[in-house]
């Protein structure tokens, strides 16, 4: 009589144990199948907003939102609209890859005659800055003596000289003096084009007071 109840038992242990089992598998199943559904409506709303890029498609410095390049490279294209200083403002790696696609659509379709990048940082070396875009524009400060707004003069003139030009600024973190550096902008040179990237909204929009905010 022992035996047999004992052998029952065991009997419904290795049932419950195969219905636990087999359940477990059916959760789980079920867990994928959400998800995989999830994912392609997702992916669904993102392409239908063009923000949805395949897989291969695209990846690294090459990624960037269409929406967000989009607004770039038509700021960066329209003359004579008083929107020269452009913001671009986002998480700092997002805000690079998407001005770095800027700069090469813009290479691409030889929007400017001169392109110049230049890195602000939380203390802006104003010399240094100078130095960048000079060298990249052709002017050369023979005279380590010069003074800031010397060199500022200079690279003014120099800059005037470019009939388009496009200087973009990375990680700016504090308002920065363009005409102390010696960047013309607006009625001073229209055809110059300044693309500034911050993590902070505060810094391109009040501080800045940039022409065109975008947002990341």
């Amino acid at each position: 009589m022992g035996a047999c109840i004992s052998s029952m038992v065991r009997r419904i242990k290795q049932v419950m144990e195969a219905c636990v089992s087999s359940m477990v598998r059916q959760i789980k199943k079920q867990a994928m199948e959400t998800r995989c559904v999830s994912s392609e409506v997702w992916q669904k709303k993102q392409r239908e907003q063009g923000l949805y890029m395949m897989p291969g498609a695209s990846s690294g410095h090459d990624y960037i939102d269409r929406k967000v390049k989009i607004q770039i490279t038509s700021a960066l294209g329209v003359r004579d609209n008083g929107e020269n200083i452009i913001g671009l403002c986002g998480p700092k790696k997002r805000v690079e890859r998407s001005a770095l696609t800027a700069i090469r659509t813009a290479e691409k379709d030889q929007l400017f005659q001169k392109i110049v990048t230049t890195t602000v940082t939380k203390k802006p070396d104003i010399t240094k800055i100078q130095t960048e875009i000079g060298y990249a524009i052709g002017l050369n400060f023979n005279s380590k003596r010069m003074i800031t707004a010397e060199r500022a003069d200079l690279l003014c003139a120099k800059m005037k000289e470019l009939q388009t030009v496009l200087i973009v600024m990375y990680d700016l973190h504090g308002r920065l003096n363009l005409g102390e550096i010696g960047i013309p902008f607006g009625e001073d040179h229209n055809g110059c084009k300044i693309l500034l990237t911050s993590t902070s909204l505060e810094v391109l929009s009040e501080q800045m007071k940039v022409h065109k905010l975008i947002q990341l």
